[in-house]
């Protein structure tokens, strides 16, 4: 064989023996000298460490090789947690310090059978400096895969992972490397994922799913300064008065407001009636009180806002207000929301009809006015109402989309979660990789308008997306307005 082409041979074997099979290096390493003591402690934390390392997570098991290194005296795990260490900074591309710590070894411990390694070692680190090779920035998902919620966090996780492949694969001066936690559908377990994540160099989280778990993590993301996005949650507790989290889906409350807002500056009503129901979560009544304060602050009149104790009471609204009450407003906003959306809709357009209400006022409402069994019946009412989720399926993103995930997961993108992670982490990607020194939280915070597949994001200088659809019944059909 000759020189220079046994020469390359080896190099190939000896950097796949450095970077993707530390076991290995360390199995066919001569035996440390007898006199070099060990220590407990620092044989499991290095265990540890090269657990992180074999999962790929490099930042962690950067830092636990450089507490074996450097908080113990000499022993039999020094010079390999040294070599693990520069291995592991190497793999995050931290190449600068991965040939300091390759050079120490050469310097410090002349007489280590790692030498060889950390020789070689460093020269991949000097000619990764440079060919000036981006870091990767860190994308942290959170999501539950226990149980029931497994095929959900399954479905927003693929999602996410066709934005970031098609980030890297537009944008390979910018790469994004994603690091998953399981919450475990557990509120502690998720505050402590991402107390982790921050630890191993993320900057941003996308996820919990749920509200509670969501309230959970906001306060460890506001300790850690991580930026934290929660795609489905829409307790107003999540981010409310926090600095580093974002809801991508509209609270309860903001989605009254922005409906009073649509109906104040695109549709020019003056002045609206109010109905609502008591219900168990109170997300009607919610609804309503966002809808009463922003009509307010649009300089609106509220001619009343009535609260149902009942759903019963829908079908017998002339027992709650006159007609003349009900028509001294130019439109009546009515968030109906349940199970039985569909009967309580049914019954409060029967109310209609029966107090002859037709086509002399008209109805707003929330995203389960979709329902509307009746569509000739909502037009007469020139029924307007917001939804959070829409999807052309003959977009031709949203084909492309589908059959990408249908290739990765063999399965159709049922419902909404794999495009909300999808358009979450679109939206999110490019402000992640953005040099500039304005703060992530601040970039998320004033980031432009996006179209998604299924959803529009905008923060509008808060922390809560204020972007909707908006759609019409006219003609028995359902238009969309915008």
């Amino acid at each position: 064989m000759q020189g220079p082409v046994r020469t390359l041979l080896l190099r190939a074997v000896l950097y796949v023996c450095l970077v993707f099979a530390p076991a290995l290096a360390f199995a066919q390493d001569a035996q440390p000298a007898p006199d070099v003591p060990e220590m407990e402690d620092a044989e499991r934390m290095f265990e540890d460490a090269l657990e992180a390392f074999e999962q790929g997570e490099y930042a962690m098991a950067g830092r636990l090789f450089g507490i074996v290194r450097s908080a113990y005296d000499l022993h039999r795990k020094t010079t390999a947690a040294l070599l693990m260490e520069a291995k592991a900074l190497y793999r995050e591309g931290r190449f600068e310090e991965a040939v300091e710590r390759a050079r120490l070894l050469e310097s410090e411990f002349p007489s280590s059978g790692y030498v060889e390694a950390a020789r070689l070692l460093r020269e991949m680190a000097e000619e990764g400096l440079e060919r000036d090779i981006p870091l990767p920035r860190n994308l942290g998902i959170l999501l539950p895969l226990d149980g029931n919620d497994a095929p959900l966090a399954q479905a927003l996780f693929t999602g996410v992972r066709i934005a970031v492949d098609e980030h890297n694969e537009q944008h390979p001066d910018r790469p994004v490397r994603m690091i998953f936690r399981n919450t475990g559908a557990d509120s502690a377990r998720a505050a402590g994922a991402v107390e982790e994540l921050a630890l191993l160099g993320v900057q941003a989280v996308i996820g919990p799913l749920y509200s509670s778990e969501a309230i959970a993590s906001a306060g460890a993301a506001e300790r850690a300064g991580v930026v934290l996005v929660a795609p489905l949650a829409t307790d107003e507790r999540v981010s409310s008065g926090k600095r580093y989290v974002f809801q991508a889906n509209p609270t309860i409350v903001m989605r009254g407001r922005l409906m009073a807002r649509f109906a104040a500056r695109s549709l020019r009503l003056d002045d609206f009636g109010v109905i609502a129901e008591q219900d168990r979560d109170g997300i009607s009544e919610r609804m309503a009180q966002g809808f009463v304060e922003e009509a307010v602050l649009e300089g609106r009149t509220v001619q009343y806002d009535t609260l149902l104790v009942s759903q019963t009471a829908w079908g017998r609204l002339s027992e709650t207000l006159a007609r003349d009450t009900i028509l001294s407003a130019s439109a009546v906003y009515m968030p109906i929301v349940s199970g039985e959306s569909v009967a309580r809709i049914d019954a409060a357009m029967g109310s209609f009809e029966g107090m002859g209400l037709g086509e002399r006022i008209r109805i707003l409402g929330n995203g389960d006015w979709r329902l509307a069994p009746n569509p000739l019946r909502a037009s007469r009412y020139a029924t307007t109402y917001a939804d959070d989720f829409y999807v052309e399926t003959d977009d031709p993103a949203v084909q492309e989309f589908t059959e990408r995930y249908r290739e990765l997961s063999d399965a159709e993108p049922e419902g909404r979660l794999a495009i909300t992670g999808y358009d979450v982490a679109r939206f999110l990607l490019p402000l992640l990789v953005d040099d500039s020194e304005e703060a992530l939280a601040d970039r998320v915070r004033t980031a432009p308008f996006q179209e998604g597949l299924g959803m529009r994001i905008d923060f509008d200088g808060g922390n809560v997306n204020a972007a909707m659809f908006w759609f019409r019944y006219q003609d028995g059909m359902v238009r969309r307005l915008r």
